[in-house]
């Protein structure tokens, strides 16, 4: 998200192919280094593993922690999980005056990404995801039981440590590892980045895929609030003109002139926060819809742009 993608070191060293591997990993980091579905999907199945065997004096119990490409996958990740947070965490809190340490770590993790693409045992890392079969694959494809490889497969769970952390700190995630990080220097550009991904067609779509909470003109209030708490969109009136302008593939309920102003009046906790809006409101309901079908929108967008980087790649 923040990193500058124009940047391109040693581009006279590298081929096409890899500086296009590179440039795909740093445009899409934030998904593809956000790895904590894959700790708690890992920790949640070794403890299963585990607890199948019975505790004895006597039993080879490597035979459950490296048996399998997958328990080994399972135990090299877990073991280097978290292992960077230290070293991190010196770099906040000891950052200079007038120096953003989010600056120095986004630095930091375009070099390790860097660095990473080039790693042979990287390949297919784009095709990792959040389910129980893509990790499997993956794992398998890499030589763990292989000697000579030890220090290559070191490295590479220790560097894809560092950038999953760094990725989780610079989405707003540092509470998590116990972090304090000021984020100010971050909100416009966020905002700006979080509008321009929102073009009118992706709106469009997310609105029709949840339409059937659309079932007064009243409802069409939770999209402006949507729009105003996500997307700094605070004018309700050009709310109302614009709505009707987006490229609809089917006939939705109309939004008169008034709509948001008369609705919000009637029903005050709307000009607060979403997130402060009574949980069993049928208003809280559909934005809560509202936000995951755009969330889902954009997800196909950057998976539609992996699929086709991923297709040149092998030309």
């Amino acid at each position: 998200m923040f990193q500058n993608n124009n940047a391109q070191s040693g581009s006279d060293i590298f081929s096409q192919a890899m500086q296009r591997r590179m440039d795909m990993m740093l445009q899409n980091a934030n998904m593809l280094f956000s790895l904590g579905w894959l700790r708690k999907r890992l920790w949640k199945e070794l403890g299963t593993l585990i607890s199948e065997v019975p505790a004895t004096e006597f039993y080879n119990y490597s035979r459950v922690l490296q048996g399998s490409y997958e328990s080994r996958f399972m135990w090299e990740f877990l073991s280097a999980c978290q292992k960077s947070v230290s070293d991190i965490k010196r770099i906040i809190d000891n950052a200079y005056d007038g120096n953003d340490p989010l600056d120095e770590l986004m630095e930091d993790r375009e070099v390790l990404i860097r660095e990473f693409a080039r790693m042979p045992l990287s390949k297919t890392w784009e095709c990792v995801k959040d389910d129980d079969q893509s990790w499997r694959n993956f794992a398998r494809r890499m030589p763990l039981n292989d000697p000579g490889k030890r220090q290559d497969i070191a490295r590479f769970f220790e560097t894809l440590d560092r950038i999953s952390i760094i990725t989780d700190i610079v989405c707003r995630r540092a509470d998590e590892y116990g972090l304090e990080v000021d984020y100010s220097s971050m909100e416009a550009d966020d905002l700006e980045q979080r509008r321009a991904a929102l073009t009118d067609e992706v709106l469009a779509r997310a609105i029709e895929s949840v339409s059937y909470h659309l079932v007064s003109y009243s409802t069409w209030v939770v999209v402006y609030c949507v729009l105003r708490d996500d997307y700094g969109y605070q004018n309700q009136s050009q709310f109302e003109r614009d709505v009707i302008r987006l490229p609809f593939r089917k006939r939705l309920k109309d939004c008169p002139e008034g709509t948001v102003s008369k609705t919000m009046s009637n029903h005050n906790y709307l000009y607060s926060p979403i997130d402060k809006w009574p949980p069993d409101s049928k208003f809280t309901k559909f934005a809560s819809d509202l936000r995951a079908a755009i969330k889902s929108e954009l997800s196909k967008i950057v998976s539609a742009r992996l699929s086709e980087r991923n297709v040149h790649q092998k030309e």
